[in-house]
């Protein structure tokens, strides 16, 4: 059983679980969920082999949905908001058709239940993620005095910078002061074909109940969630309303917090 790290923070009566994407961190989050604090009890978690939980050489959206499981176990949850981004949204989802009985309500962003496999992340402005994850592989943080050097022999290899910076969150800085890579590089790019699948893996372990309210917030200049996707979202969640967030791409949460703030407490409350 994987003992994930978290951070809690708010002070409300309702639990809420966000689940960070790829490459990301409970420490992307901390913003929004203080945002959130007044009215819900959050716990932001780092998913396996990112952030500071542990590493394991196995992971797919099954075994990532039974992390959730053993993590709401452990904090004596019996029920929470599940809020997953990307590659996290389709853990919440893996998560909720598992386990409907534990979801009071869920909040998907910018992902579809669709297999990503051939699909560039962040739209058409960088590589792919085959691409990202041999870059990182390429570099050895240890070999390296500071992050702006790490920066420097990753440029030619992902050109992007705002993609760059973003990765370089996942840089830690060891007791002996050498630098290294909090994400498993190893771990994601061997299941990197899971990672990008669809769905179809999933046997529900019941159908989700219509009568839980589910949503899909997307960033309305991104193009990871089209509009016949929601056909798909609607075969798994029933009752999946779907929301636009203007003037945002994949990172909606970052690039229109407060619309994105409004949206959520207006779904979660409603």
């Amino acid at each position: 059983m994987m003992q994930l790290f978290f951070r809690e923070l708010g002070q409300g009566s309702r639990n809420l679980i966000i689940i960070h994407g790829l490459y990301g961190s409970s420490d992307n989050w901390l913003t929004i969920a203080r945002l959130l604090g007044d009215e819900f009890r959050i716990f932001i978690i780092d998913q396996r082999n990112h952030g500071q939980s542990p590493h394991c050489d196995e992971m797919s959206y099954t075994l990532m949905a039974d992390d959730i499981k053993h993590f709401m176990l452990q904090q004596n949850l019996d029920k929470a908001i599940v809020m997953g981004h990307s590659m996290g949204g389709k853990t919440a989802m893996a998560f909720a058709l598992q386990n409907p009985n534990l979801v009071e309500k869920l909040v998907i962003l910018d992902i579809a239940p669709k297999s990503y496999g051939g699909f560039s992340n962040y739209a058409q402005i960088t590589n792919d993620h085959r691409a990202i994850v041999d870059a990182l592989l390429s570099i050895d943080p240890s070999q390296h005095h500071s992050r702006s050097s790490v920066d420097k022999a990753l440029k030619d290899k992902i050109p992007n910078n705002m993609v760059r910076s973003f990765l370089l969150k996942n840089i830690g800085r060891a007791d002996d002061k050498q630098l290294y890579w909090k994400l498993n590089i190893k771990a994601i790019s061997d299941n990197l074909t899971k990672i990008m699948d669809g769905l179809d893996e999933f046997d529900a372990a019941e159908e989700f109940p219509a009568e839980k309210a589910v949503i899909l917030i997307r960033g309305a200049q991104s193009p990871y969630v089209q509009d016949e996707d929601m056909q798909q979202v609607r075969k798994y969640f029933p009752s999946a309303q779907l929301a636009d967030i203007p003037d945002a791409g994949h990172w909606l949460h970052a690039e229109q917090p407060d619309i994105f703030i409004k949206t959520v407490k207006y779904f979660l409350d409603s």
